[in-house]
């Protein structure tokens, strides 16, 4: 890659970008899946009870909802590469004071700082990388950044495995400091993004980056695009979403954020060991190792889908998910309720690995290339990490209620009947779909824009006009 008066050099390259996608999403994935496996020990060593348990897994949520709240007001003043630094860095020291925690109080603190690092993280990461990548690229980098987080999510499962039965939880926390780390230092030697550089006044330096990511054609249609909005006063998402030009491609970006946590896959990521449990599943042992089998499944589905996301376009991705998600819950569910015996396992561990599968190529990918992709510039940090703050928040429903709604150990009818209950919003979710989002594969972020904004002056102008 050449360099420039810019001062670019090869920190803009295809790889560089894959390192920082591949550092946030395992960073991402092992955070959320560090005590899946663990929490058990962690209750014995520091005599917690089932609610004090249920508080230290949920601070990571907790504290994600505030970084992304955090992220949406910082990322103006510090630009997006710098967030994704200084995320990266607090995540590891998190992580160290989790590793040494010698008391619950400390561990609730690390956990929170942790969940900080992890909200900033996801909120900032996938619109950079959009911003970064070319249009014909765009889908498969954020895809990567989605099948780092599952590979982070195994990674975590086989640690807890390994050492979660002798006590050893702590180096789960040495562990998660690692991705951390090198999240830091990619997003160090990165490129900024190139509205952030205009923000301070470097036009031709955004304009070199926008010509080291992409062909000229493209860049000089995305810096018009980031001039003009830039022009335009940042603004908030209630004000986004009452004014009539960005109130859809907000209703998506919020939605879409909605769609990759209400579908229910918090349930399976928090709590899979206990649903296999509930379900049968030849004892702890055997509900590991369904878990592990989980993981697996997430990571190859993954893999796959950096080619379906470059074949198909997005909605035909979430249609046919979010059909078979929906499938697969109410399958799950006839197993939990009505088959009994020992159908009940087979027929919810199938279910469930279908339904992991599902998500993998349609909500757990599609959900961030679309909140990227729609986002409005004049409003993308702020709506950004609003709409990051609704899926940890709807995640921190799921982990607080669901323990509480099934039973610890879970009761089978009620399991299914909260599968049900998922099923029924991923049908939800899918006519919203059919009905409002538009496809955007291999469509610059201006053409993008254009065909929202068409979008909704054609619906106020109503039918026929």
């Amino acid at each position: 890659m050449p360099t420039d008066s810019a001062g670019l050099t090869v920190r803009g390259s295809t790889v560089g970008l894959v390192v920082l996608a591949a550092s946030c999403g395992a960073f991402f994935g092992f955070s959320i899946s560090s005590m899946n496996q663990t929490i058990d020990q962690v209750g014995v060593e520091m005599s917690l009870s089932s609610l004090h348990q249920g508080i230290v897994v949920s601070a990571l949520v907790v504290g994600a909802v505030a970084g992304c709240v955090a992220a949406g007001v910082l990322t103006h003043r510090l630009g997006r590469r710098r967030m994704l630094v200084l995320s990266g860095v607090l995540g590891a020291a998190a992580c160290a004071l989790c590793t040494v925690a010698p008391d619950e109080a400390a561990l609730i603190t690390g956990r929170f700082l942790n969940g900080m690092a992890v909200g900033a993280t996801s909120a900032v990461a996938p619109v950079l990388l959009a911003e970064l990548t070319p249009a014909r690229s765009r889908g498969v980098m954020i895809t990567t950044y989605q099948l780092a987080i599952t590979v982070g999510v195994l990674a975590a499962l086989v640690l807890g495995v390994y050492w979660g039965p002798g006590g050893q939880w702590r180096l789960m926390f040495a562990a998660n400091a690692v991705p951390a780390l090198v999240q830091a230092v990619s997003a160090a030697l990165s490129l900024e993004a190139p509205g952030d550089l205009l923000a301070r006044g470097r036009v031709e330096a955004a304009h070199a980056v926008l010509c080291a990511t992409r062909g000229a054609a493209e860049a000089d249609v995305e810096y018009e695009r980031i001039v003009r909005v830039r022009s335009l006063t940042a603004v908030g998402v209630l004000r986004s979403l009452a004014d009539p030009d960005t109130r859809l491609p907000v209703a998506i970006a919020l939605g879409a954020s909605l769609v990759n946590a209400l579908v229910g896959i918090g349930a399976v990521v928090y709590y899979s060991t206990l649903v296999f449990t509930a379900a049968g599943v030849g004892g702890s042992s055997g509900a590991e190792v369904a878990s592990l089998s989980f993981g697996l499944t997430n990571v190859a589905v993954s893999v796959a889908a950096l080619g379906l996301i470059r074949r198909y376009g997005r909605r035909p991705l979430l249609t046919v998910g979010l059909v078979g998600m929906a499938g697969a819950l109410c399958t799950a569910a006839w197993g939990l309720l009505g088959a009994g015996g020992a159908v009940a396992g087979p027929v919810t561990v199938a279910a469930i690995l279908f339904y992991v599968a599902c998500f993998a190529f349609s909500a757990g990918p599609v959900a961030w290339v679309l909140m990227a992709e729609v986002l409005p510039q004049e409003a993308g940090a702020r709506v950004a990490g609003a709409a990051l703050a609704l899926n940890w928040g709807a995640n921190l429903l799921v982990a607080l209620l669901f323990p509480v709604v099934v039973g610890t150990p879970g009761v089978p009818a009620r399991v299914g009947l909260v599968f049900v209950f998922f099923a029924l919003l991923s049908l939800v979710f899918l006519l919203l779909l059919r009905r409002f989002v538009p496809e955007t594969k291999d469509r610059t972020l201006a053409e993008v824009q254009e065909e929202l904004l068409i979008r909704a002056r054609r619906g106020r102008a109503g039918p026929g006009q």
